[in-house]
């Protein structure tokens, strides 16, 4: 039996100004997949990684192992815009030299490190009520932003260039670096905004992967493409099963304790493709928690 799934993950580098719809919709559209999803959106402004899941991998996106995000961020100092970002019209308030605020900012850095709390932009895709933050924005609608929580492990490389900050930062599934942007101008006394947003590594994979996808604007229909194994993006203990268990996980059948090594939920692989997601369910079975054949 041969398995013919059509489902996998791609990393792949978003062009500037392009959504993170834009990028999956050029993937279905490109290759005819039924379904593509993506893990972590990007601004409009950002460029770099995006991990994209085609048709039934798209649901594994909750089993991803490191949800962790490396930016390198360029902030703009003594500037303010509605989005927080060049992406919408921007006012100057004041000249700064970046360098001169050198102590403050780093000062800004160290306090940052750790968990936090942050509030969203408003020009973000964060739902309140069932509805995206952005689409109240642009209707000049008033609501309520519940705070997140957030990490921020490190930030280094930081260098100055007239009124402009650049850093690396590695943070938590969910943080902005817009606010963070903000954060960091109203620390200083001054407002701030980001200008150049670049996303280098999804837990470990990198921005050198071999397999990236650059270049996507110029992907034809024939464009080869390397996937990613599932394997090195899930984070969970595997069960190899045999041709004759098929059948029973196709039809949601439970599996017998005694085939787990551990009572956790496993990924179900076969001839290695990715068929099932099981986890405990008694004492003496496990059920399907996804199945993707």
């Amino acid at each position: 039996m041969k398995l013919e799934l059509n489902s996998n993950f791609y990393l792949a580098d978003k062009p500037k100004t392009w959504t993170s719809q834009d990028l999956c919709t050029k993937f279905r559209k490109n290759y005819k997949f039924a379904k593509v999803g993506h893990s972590g959106t990007l601004d409009p402004l950002a460029t770099g990684l995006m991990l994209l899941a085609t048709n039934k991998y798209t649901k594994l996106f909750d089993y991803i192992d490191d949800t962790t995000k490396n930016y390198r961020v360029e902030a703009l100092l003594g500037f303010e815009s509605e989005t927080l970002d060049i992406m919408s019209e921007v006012t100057k308030n004041e000249d700064v030299v970046a360098v001169d605020r050198s102590d403050d900012i780093k000062k800004f850095f160290e306090t940052k490190l750790g968990k936090s709390k942050q509030q969203p932009p408003k020009y973000s895709a964060v739902k309140v009520k069932g509805k995206r933050l952005y689409k109240y924005a642009r209707q000049n609608k008033d609501v309520d932003i519940p705070m997140r929580d957030i990490e921020i492990f490190n930030i280094e490389n930081i260098s100055y260039n007239l009124n402009i900050v650049t850093f690396d930062i590695k943070v938590s599934k969910g943080t902005y670096i817009r606010s963070i942007v903000r954060e960091l101008g109203e620390f200083i006394n001054t407002t701030a905004i980001v200008n150049n947003l670049k996303r280098i590594n999804i837990g470990s994979l990198s921005s050198e992967d071999f397999r990236l996808i650059s270049n996507v604007e110029a992907l034809k229909n024939d464009s080869y493409i390397e996937s990613i194994h599932w394997s090195e993006i899930i984070g969970l203990k595997e069960l190899k099963v045999k041709e004759n268990q098929i059948e029973n996980i196709r039809n949601g059948n439970l599996i017998d304790s005694s085939e787990f090594s551990s009572r956790e939920k496993f990924a179900i692989s076969f001839e290695n493709n990715l068929v099932a997601i099981y986890e405990p369910f008694s004492e003496d079975f496990f059920k399907p928690d996804k199945v993707f054949i």
